[in-house]
């Protein structure tokens, strides 16, 4: 009986699939890289929601803190004008804390995005520093 193949294309010519992805010896290099990438991002962004939550948690506290002593200092408070004088300071005071936090936390999600996305660029550039160097070797072929 005559062999066929099991190729409609023919023989599997590992020669002419080198010269057609010069790096392909790579690419369990270049899955390994994606995966500890992708792990690094993965602790990153589990720290960040741990700094997010210490913050929150800490801003919460301090404006828990601020009305309890607000509290306090209003109930002996002697006159009208003095009482209206405790709330607008708190209020002030409350307003620019929130103000805070929130610049503390817009700065908590820059730094996690930068952290979270900072290993797969050094795999994309090294991707991409492969590609170049595989174009001209296969344009020549």
């Amino acid at each position: 009986m005559a062999k066929t193949e099991t190729n409609m294309f023919g023989a599997f010519n590992p020669e002419t699939f080198t010269k057609a992805f010069p790096f392909a010896t790579q690419f369990g290099d270049m899955g390994k890289d994606a995966m500890t990438a992708s792990t690094a991002s993965a602790k990153a962004s589990v720290k960040s929601f741990q700094d997010v939550s210490a913050a929150m948690m800490r801003q919460a506290q301090d404006r828990v803190s601020m009305t309890v002593e607000t509290g306090k200092t209003l109930a002996g408070a002697k006159t009208m004008d003095e009482a209206v004088e405790i709330q607008s300071s708190y209020f002030r005071n409350a307003f620019q804390a929130q103000m805070d936090g929130l610049n503390e936390l817009a700065g908590i999600y820059s730094t996690a995005m930068k952290d979270c996305m900072e290993p797969f660029s050094g795999y994309a550039k090294g991707v991409m520093d492969e590609a170049k160097k595989a174009a001209p070797k296969a344009k020549a072929s």
